[in-house]
């Protein structure tokens, strides 16, 4: 079962593998990453990012991810996927039914950190485009629950709220 699939540049580090991590207990944190699945060193290190407590770490491409993920395999354990960008996650959901919700955190761009120039803040610290907006619109509008908070003990913002802003 997919718990959730959150939008996190970082991918994983201390908010994901504790405060996350600790909420929704998952057997499988799976990073979702083109780039990193390809680069091993990379994959190592975001494996030894796994909090106790979870199963398996796994560094997969999107399209590897797709085609476990539409399997069975993974039906009778709790997987929370993280992804870098809204693109990323918008793939996965476009492809695998059983993403049913996106949280949206702060994406990083490149090699230049956390911008916010031309981009609307959603949630404390989250900051999208209007294009990310159109893609994340069109998952709401198919029944995803798709939301931003930036940790589990600061408030969820609904798609309604983020709605607004555009």
């Amino acid at each position: 079962m997919i718990q959730l699939v959150r939008v996190d540049g970082r991918l994983i580090h201390g908010m994901v593998a504790v405060t996350w991590c600790g909420v929704y207990k998952p057997d499988i944190l799976l990073v979702v990453n083109d780039a990193a699945a390809n680069d091993e060193f990379h994959a190592m290190t975001l494996k030894l990012a796994k909090p106790g407590g979870v199963e398996k770490c796994l560094v997969w491409t999107k399209d590897k991810a797709v085609e476990r993920l539409n399997g069975t395999k993974y039906d009778n354990k709790k997987v929370f996927i993280t992804c870098a960008t809204v693109e990323d996650a918008y793939y996965l959901a476009k492809h695998i039914s059983k993403v049913q919700h996106i949280n949206i955190g702060p994406e990083v761009d490149g090699t230049d950190g956390r911008v916010t120039e031309g981009k609307t803040q959603i949630s404390d610290g989250v900051y999208i485009t209007k294009e990310k907006f159109e893609l994340l619109k069109e998952l709401a509008d198919s029944g995803i629950d798709v939301f931003a908070q930036i940790t589990t003990a600061m408030p969820k913002v609904e798609w309604a709220e983020i709605a607004q802003k555009f």
